[in-house]
């Protein structure tokens, strides 16, 4: 009876520990300007990529959201469904980076600019985290 009780309430401490640890935002990386955040395949982001572009690295982007320590908060996901923000990096060669970051609503939160890759992720997810903090509370999604 004893064992029962203590795996009860064992199971009941940690759902009620789950419930009040605050939800991390997610993020998922669009893998061009005409893939846009909204639910409609319709959907356009209003970013030029122009005739030299090209294709985004997206593998790259996602390698450094996991290991830059300023997006140490953030959640990279592979389904667009499941994100609370999109993030468009845009490679311009040898001419920087540009960079842009959409809530689920399709407002820009943040964008910039930046030489190296890395440098555009770590200032997107400055521009998250500072808008995620008044939505940090536990989500039923």
């Amino acid at each position: 009876m004893k064992r029962i009780l203590c795996g009860f309430l064992l199971l009941a401490a940690a759902n009620l520990f789950a419930q009040s640890e605050p939800r991390h935002p997610v993020v998922y990386v669009m893998p061009g300007p005409l893939a846009g955040p909204g639910a409609s395949a319709n959907s356009t982001v209003l970013v030029d990529s122009g005739p030299k572009a090209k294709e985004p690295q997206v593998a790259k982007t996602y390698q450094e959201l996991q290991h830059n320590k300023e997006c140490q908060g953030i959640s990279a996901n592979l389904i667009r469904d499941k994100a609370d923000y999109f993030l468009l990096v845009e490679h311009g060669g040898g001419k920087g980076n540009r960079w842009a970051v959409s809530d689920t609503s399709g407002n820009v939160v943040g964008s910039g600019d930046a030489f190296k890759i890395g440098t555009a992720v770590k200032d997107a997810c400055v521009a998250m985290l500072k808008n995620w903090q008044p939505k940090a509370l536990p989500s039923t999604k």
